[in-house]
């Protein structure tokens, strides 16, 4: 499952999973309903019967643990993603005509939507100046 397929949830006030069994996000307050897709069920049904012995262990698992084991999955994502957004950040300080791009292209973008805006526009240009080298098109600034 890639990062665009996570399962989405939304806030709810009726009972998750048809179980009777709330969802809460530790505030007592409010609950989610896991919203069910079909194509990713799909997948985690074919991981699982591709995969026995590691969804044998999965259930095994406390809930506590299966907590803290998806917290850990979660934090090993950010960190990888901050060390490729920090790799590409890098790469346009090292070029000037890149960088003279990324700036021009952030002063586009409202002051309080820049510090989202800076990775996506970072991933942008560093990988057109790779395709842009490969096919042998010098970059305008």
């Amino acid at each position: 499952m890639s990062g665009k397929e996570t399962m989405p949830t939304k806030r709810n006030e009726t009972t998750a999973a048809g179980n009777g069994a709330t969802q809460s996000n530790g505030d007592e307050r409010e609950s989610f309903e896991f919203r069910e897709n079909p194509r990713v069920n799909a997948q985690i049904d074919e991981y699982i019967k591709q995969n026995p012995k590691r969804w044998a262990f999965i259930k095994s698992m406390s809930r506590e643990r299966l907590e803290r084991a998806h917290v850990w999955q979660q934090i090993r994502s950010n960190e990888r993603q901050q060390k490729l957004t920090n790799g590409l950040l890098r790469r346009i300080d090292e070029n000037p005509a890149l960088k003279s791009a990324y700036d021009n292209l952030l002063q586009l973008i409202p002051e309080d939507q820049r510090e989202r805006a800076k990775a996506s526009i970072a991933r942008t240009l560093v990988l057109s100046q790779s395709r842009a080298q490969k096919h042998g098109v010098a970059m305008a600034a």
